[in-house]
């Protein structure tokens, strides 16, 4: 069964959550959490919800609404 694009976006923000131990305004490289290529969608998804900021196309971060909902 093919992962949802949301069910793909949760999962990396729950990596990326424990990446940065949670903290706020912590930004980690894409490429660290999973392969880009493959969540294109899904940090896209993210982003247009408000929980996920992106910066250079390669950097992620969460937003305190994104930290809220993987908390």
């Amino acid at each position: 069964m093919p992962i949802t694009a949301q069910k793909m976006a949760l999962q990396v923000m729950r990596a990326l959550f424990h990446a940065t131990g949670g903290r706020p305004q912590h930004w980690r490289a894409l490429a660290e959490i999973s392969d880009a290529g493959e969540v294109q969608e899904a940090v896209q998804l993210a982003v247009d919800r408000g929980w996920l900021l992106v910066e250079g196309g390669h950097s992620i971060c969460l937003t305190d609404a994104g930290r809220r909902l993987i908390a």
